[in-house]
């Protein structure tokens, strides 16, 4: 009698879902609903529609930084009794937004990026030398690294006043690009991949 055949077991999809999904409850801050909209329909756009955000950016993500401490070393303080405390706090929120810079090209690579877009980043960053991705990057993925900052302070040794001074920036950072989303993200920031792209792409995830 012969044996059943057996049906090779088929690999089960993994589904990407968007990054802010998990990190997002980590961060003690209310991230505002526009921002979660525009996460969602950058998942989309790569995920399902196979869609790639365009590189260089128009607005890198140098470019958003430097124009949020412009915003703050400009604005003037409430009253002038406050002056000098404002000014200590301008100074703490500048360190604090260039450490999201400095976070960025560290965790680009292997935190922030869709397996569809590995062969962009190899392209781009990777085989163009001394190129640093904030450079290169746009606010797509700046947002991206804002919703996991929760997972790096959680796994500092920072205390809990020097955490506090973050989620204050993060969340003052986080209005900013809401307030001039029309600027930052614009929906013909994305375009469609070649054919030889998603061939290359595949082939580089798979090996």
């Amino acid at each position: 009698v012969k044996e059943p055949v057996k049906e090779p077991k088929k690999k089960k999809r993994k589904i990407e879902t968007p990054v802010f999904f998990d990190e997002a409850l980590n961060v003690n801050i209310d991230i505002p609903v526009e921002l979660k909209y525009i996460l969602c329909r950058d998942w989309d756009n790569i995920v399902n529609k196979k869609r790639l955000f365009r590189i260089p950016a128009k607005v890198t993500v140098t470019n958003i930084i430097d124009q949020y401490i412009s915003h703050l070393t400009t604005t003037p303080p409430a009253n002038s009794s406050s002056a000098d405390n404002s000014s200590v706090k301008k100074s703490l929120a500048v360190e604090v937004i260039r450490g999201f810079g400095d976070y960025f090209n560290v965790s680009l690579g292997s935190q922030l990026l869709y397996s569809f877009e590995r062969y962009q980043y190899k392209q781009d960053c990777e085989s163009a030398g001394a190129v640093q991705p904030c450079d290169v990057y746009g606010s797509q993925h700046l947002l991206r690294l804002m919703l996991k900052i929760g997972d790096y302070l959680s796994a500092s040794k920072f205390s809990d006043a020097h955490v506090k001074l973050v989620e204050d920036q993060l969340e003052d950072f986080l209005v900013y690009l809401n307030t001039n989303r029309s600027m930052f993200f614009m929906k013909k920031s994305y375009y469609n991949a070649s054919p030889e792209y998603v061939q290359k792409n595949a082939k580089l995830i798979a090996s």
